[in-house]
């Protein structure tokens, strides 16, 4: 099997399950970094005893809006012999043995990758890929000491398991996230029991999709079966044979993407007034067109979502937002219309500054021509 979906495999294949707790380079990232280095420096002291200072540095330029950080986030290490100390913030290059920039979304999918247990050849096919999909600022280098090496790639291998990866919007990988979420809760014991009579189909599928994310452009999306509560998750266009949907969402891809990476629960007034204004532009009824750019239905008559099935649905939504990429198909089309290529405030931080490169390479890491 070739193409996307073999491609989002492979690069999921090297990822630990699950789909991370944690935000790269949070204030709880590095509380949690810290907890692993220190205990990494503790066990290997005897070979850190004669380790002359080591400073890195690591500066992740565009994290999620919601975190209402600013346009970056960053953190720093320190070692001392066998003593390390950790704290979030930038240092100058200047003060660095190793200092390393890129993108937020592609560096936390760099960080979820595992080295102890998987194979190599798949391990550097990832790393390939998703180095293509960031410029990079790399000054400096890591050291060739062998246990300050053993010690970081301790480090690496356990945050893999908390960071969250940061998918581009309805593709498969990203889907990988919604299936796990949604398949998790409804097999656990505080929802199973309820579902066991519930029988519904959910889909949500996007047009015109950007060839940066859909090069063979295939529609995006992805849909949900619940079959007397067993849980199937898909990419794409939902399958003929679970056909009507009960609940249907069809629309373009372009003017949903800043509403879908909104995290609710962080949403501030001046956020929701700025997301309402975008939704009477992006979403307005186009007349030439007959329709609006995105529609809901009920295919099969059968209305809303049982409240059993919509409680496993509660978190996904926000859940999802975190662990989304933060491009815009604006961002590498210049034919997107105005009322979808402005970014918006609540989706984006003012002084953001695109350190993808889409441009040249699609999600896969493949030349674009």
């Amino acid at each position: 099997m070739s193409g996307p979906n073999q491609l989002a495999s492979d690069l999921l294949a090297v990822m630990p399950p699950g789909i991370g707790d944690l935000t790269f380079a949070s204030p709880e990232w590095v509380d949690a970094a810290r907890e692993v280095l220190q205990r990494a420096v503790e066990h290997h002291a005897s070979g850190l005893d004669a380790l002359d200072t080591f400073t890195l540095c690591e500066v992740a330029h565009n994290p999620p809006a919601y975190l209402k950080c600013g346009n970056k986030l960053a953190w720093h290490a320190r070692f001392e012999g066998a003593t390390v100390t950790v704290a979030s913030g930038e240092l100058a290059a200047a003060d660095c043995d190793f200092k390393m920039q890129g993108d937020h979304a592609v560096i936390s999918n760099v960080g979820r990758i595992l080295y102890q247990g998987s194979d190599p050849a798949l391990v550097a096919s990832a790393q390939q890929r998703l180095h293509k999909l960031s410029r990079w600022d790399i000054q400096g280098g890591l050291p060739e000491h062998a246990v300050l090496g053993g010690v970081l790639a301790t480090l690496h291998d356990e945050m893999a398991h908390r960071t969250m990866p940061r998918f581009v919007f309805m593709t498969p990988e990203w889907v990988s996230t919604a299936r796990y979420l949604l398949t998790s809760r409804a097999n656990s014991e505080k929802y199973a029991a309820d579902l066991r009579d519930v029988v519904y189909t959910f889909a949500e599928e996007f047009t015109h999709t950007p060839a940066y994310a859909f090069p063979d452009g295939e529609h995006g999306g992805f849909w949900v079966h619940c079959d007397h509560g067993r849980i199937t998750v898909g990419a794409g266009p939902m399958p003929e044979h679970y056909a009507p949907a009960d609940m249907y969402t069809l629309g373009e891809y372009t003017p949903i993407v800043p509403v879908g990476r909104t995290v609710n629960a962080s949403m501030n007034q001046v956020d929701l007034d700025e997301q309402e204004a975008y939704r009477k532009r992006a979403f307005a009824f186009d007349k030439e067109a007959g329709k609006a750019p995105v529609e809901q239905s009920s295919p099969s008559g059968r209305g809303e979502m049982p409240k059993a099935l919509a409680r496993v649905f509660a978190p996904l939504h926000d859940e999802l937002s975190k662990r989304t990429a933060g491009e815009l198909p604006a961002d590498f089309d210049d034919t997107i219309r105005s009322a979808w290529a402005a970014p918006v405030s609540f989706d984006r931080p003012e002084d953001y500054e695109s350190w993808v490169r889409y441009d040249r390479v699609d999600i896969y890491g493949n030349p674009r021509t």
